[in-house]
């Protein structure tokens, strides 16, 4: 039949520990200072114990745990998500100005392997000492440089 590629969609998703906070947050029963029984996005979900919830899914229901994303599709449905496997298959959708911090370590990065491995060549080896330190100096910057842009990322 040939091979295909999933369709490029945007999804939302949270983690337990925020669907926990969205109950806390939106009018659900609160037992032991957990959020008991609510709707999400229009679906009622129950507590089953403090690691898991009941999920209300197309294909019947599923437990939701600290372990899974769950995950909101395009049509409204909701269904948890292991994590691992969730990773492995979205990545983070970024407004354009994250996108171009972003797209900017990943090119700074590029540039410090590059400088790591001119290095280990004949020719850094008979540059003066002064251009190897002032290499050096460069290359340090730059992963400080990424550093930060990493952590404005993270708190995207």
């Amino acid at each position: 039949m040939g091979e295909f590629r999933k369709l490029p969609v945007v999804i939302e998703a949270i983690t337990f520990e925020q669907f926990v906070q969205y109950g806390k947050d939106n009018g659900a029963n609160i037992v032991n200072d957990m959020p008991w029984s609510f709707n999400y996005n229009g679906h009622p979900v129950t507590h089953e114990n403090d690691e898991c919830y009941l999920i209300p899914t197309l294909e019947g229901t599923y437990n939701f745990t600290p372990k899974d994303v769950l995950i909101t599709g395009v049509k409204g449905e909701i269904y948890p998500c292991k994590k691992d496997i969730f990773e492995a298959t979205y990545e983070k959708v970024y407004a354009p100005h994250q996108e171009r911090v972003v797209l900017e370590r990943t090119e700074l990065i590029e540039k410090i392997t590059k400088l790591h491995a001119f290095f280990k060549t004949e020719i850094f080896e008979n540059l003066q000492e002064e251009d190897q330190n002032l290499l050096e100096d460069q290359v340090q910057l730059m992963m400080d440089y990424s550093d930060v842009l990493l952590k404005r990322i993270n708190r995207f």
